[in-house]
């Protein structure tokens, strides 16, 4: 069993943080705990954290680096562009190194997760862009001489079970609609193919038009956001994914609380006979910031 952060922004909080949570997480579950970062976005980081929002693709890189230092138990040393830390040494006993996977969008993000990292975190990715997607990974792990197949992949699947799917749509559109306007996803849904989606849904942002942007959320971007339908559409999406290059599948289902417990078996019976190469499936849970 393992568990992970699907993820955590990088500016909210600093490496050194990051460093002593990773390992004391990883000490309680056994060398089984996953950091996973991410940028958020500069409402989040800037206006709700009070943090800069400056040279994300910097800034990240040299996080990661700064945490592989760290967790490394070795004297810290760094100076960067976004970064200065002079003789940090992590105390404790290290239980080995903590995989680091990047939450990735976009082209850029997406090969630094190939350069640097174990594993790269997909969200709200149709499995129809996965070759796009995950081309990228590859470039950026053969353009420092890693094997791509080292890197495992790992997608977060917001799952509502429906025999009704505009009834489902219309929930990812209630719950995740607001998340197509953010710089990062309306970018990446403009690339994998929904330019007009994602330029309704940025304008309309622009102007305060919060129908708008429920507008903008199509029938067709809800099923490249979300998995939605009855148990044989659920069980083909997660295979099509599986065949895509899908390594782990987070299952976050949408649903009232109290019917979870009911929701998850079912899905777990939609995954019968399904292969993924590194175990499977994993429940998502909570978030936060």
């Amino acid at each position: 069993t393992r568990i992970g952060t699907a993820v955590v922004p990088a500016q909210t909080r600093t490496p050194m943080v990051h460093a002593m949570a990773a390992m004391t997480l990883s000490q309680m579950t056994h060398g089984n705990f996953i950091l996973g970062l991410g940028l958020s976005s500069p409402n989040i980081v800037r206006d709700w954290a009070g943090q800069p929002f400056d040279k994300p693709l910097t800034r990240m890189r040299e996080h990661i680096e700064v945490l592989r230092q760290m967790m490394s138990g070795q004297k810290t040393n760094y100076e960067g562009k976004t970064l200065s830390v002079k003789g940090f040494r992590l105390g404790g006993a290290t239980v080995g190194e903590v995989p680091i996977y990047l939450g990735a969008l976009n082209k850029r993000m997406l090969r630094l997760a190939g350069a640097l990292c174990d594993g790269v975190c997909l969200n709200m990715v149709p499995e129809s862009a996965l070759p796009q997607v995950l081309g990228e990974v590859r470039a950026g792990a053969e353009e420092v001489g890693r094997d791509p197949r080292t890197i495992e992949v790992v997608a977060r699947l917001h799952v509502v079970m429906a025999d009704d799917p505009n009834m489902g749509r219309g929930l990812i559109r209630n719950v995740f609609g607001a998340y197509a306007a953010t710089p990062g996803y309306n970018k990446c849904f403009e690339w994998i193919g929904y330019e007009d989606e994602a330029r309704q849904i940025r304008e309309a942002f622009a102007k305060g038009d919060r129908a708008g942007v429920a507008r903008g959320v199509t029938d067709r971007l809800c099923d490249a956001m979300a998995v939605v339908g009855n148990r044989e559409t659920i069980r083909a999406r997660i295979r099509a994914y599986a065949e895509a290059g899908i390594d782990v599948c987070v299952v976050n289902p949408i649903a009232d609380p109290s019917s979870v417990p009911n929701l998850l078996a079912d899905i777990s019976g939609c995954l019968d006979g399904l292969e993924l190469r590194n175990g499977g499936v994993m429940r998502a849970t909570g978030g936060g910031s």
